[in-house]
């Protein structure tokens, strides 16, 4: 049976934040042992992103033919695995093992009692500075003290305030380049999730490319997640968001990925161009109103959850 759309950020934490950490780090001959993994929750998230996603990307080849063709990116971003209230935060940055062997990348994050936005406001600079301090680890010992150190410090941020969420920060020229992606999700979900499993091709999940003009991977992470939790899916399935510094793209997974997905870890715009959808006025005109609304409210999902203009969605979802 599978576990994950019974289990994946649905765990009881009961108050508690894990911070695991895998991958690749000086301090170790080989792959990091295991760190933090205490939660199924944590152990998918390796297996499906590391074990299974990054490792068959690097098997097959498929990263060695976009660097011969120069279209390969570096290992730098960040990411944001929500679902409702509950949210992985974390980092994967470009590392070697203690034979100098750079392949595999090095990955920490942290799983808590948090809604998407906030869990990147609020975790995403501690787990920055995690990277940067790992660099002068030597031994396994001293990598451990620092995951145990940022378990600490994240558990303390858990109820502290939030900043600003991104869309409130819009500028009104951002929010007229923006809203194209923002109707390109709305509709690429009804498309690729409405149908059942005998009829889909990807009945488990999606992946999007979306452009996005926000600076900083913190608020792109911030901005999309605080958006599909708007949408509110009735299925409420996970969605991954991934951003990569100075980059000016977002990809966002939902639901189960697929080893596929993970392709655009590495992968430039030419490599792996935006989604694009061919949508009928129909269907734009079911969707534009509430991302407008979503824009206009700020970002604010609650807000944008209790209009009554969010009758669009669920009428997408009726046959």
């Amino acid at each position: 049976m599978n576990r994950f759309p019974k289990v994946f950020l649905r765990e009881p934490l009961n108050g508690k934040v894990h911070v695991a950490g895998f991958g690749k780090h000086p301090a170790w001959i080989d792959h990091i042992d295991d760190i933090g993994l205490d939660t199924e929750t944590l152990v998918l998230t390796k297996k499906l992103l590391y074990s299974q996603g990054i490792a068959t990307q690097l098997a097959s080849g498929a990263w060695d033919q976009i660097e011969k063709s120069g279209n390969a990116i570096e290992f730098n971003h960040r990411f944001c695995w929500s679902r409702q209230s509950q949210t992985i935060a974390g980092a994967i940055w470009a590392s070697s093992d203690g034979k100098g062997r750079t392949r595999f990348p090095m990955i920490v994050c942290a799983q808590a009692d948090v809604e998407g936005w906030r869990a990147i406001d609020r975790f995403l600079g501690p787990i920055d500075q995690l990277g940067i301090q790992s660099k002068s680890a030597r031994t396994p010992t001293e990598f451990r003290e620092l995951v145990s150190r940022l378990e600490v410090e994240i558990f303390g941020l858990v109820h502290s305030p939030s900043g600003t969420n991104p869309a409130s920060e819009m500028t009104e020229s951002q929010q007229i380049s923006i809203l194209p992606e923002l109707i390109t999700l709305a509709a690429g979900l009804k498309t690729r999730l409405h149908r059942g499993a005998h009829e889909s091709v990807r009945p488990n999940g999606s992946h999007f490319r979306l452009a996005s003009s926000l600076r900083g991977p913190g608020k792109n992470l911030g901005f999309w997640s605080a958006y599909f939790a708007a949408l509110a899916l009735p299925s409420s399935p996970p969605c991954l968001a991934i951003a990569t510094n100075e980059k000016p793209w977002v990809d966002l997974i939902v639901g189960e990925p697929i080893d596929a997905d993970f392709f655009c870890l590495r992968a430039n715009q030419t490599a792996l161009p935006a989604t694009w959808l061919q949508l009928a006025e129909s269907d734009r005109r079911k969707v534009e109103p509430t991302a407008r609304d979503f824009l206009q409210a700020g970002g604010l999902g609650d807000a944008v959850v209790a209009s009554p203009q969010r009758s669009w969605w669920r009428s997408l979802f009726t046959r």
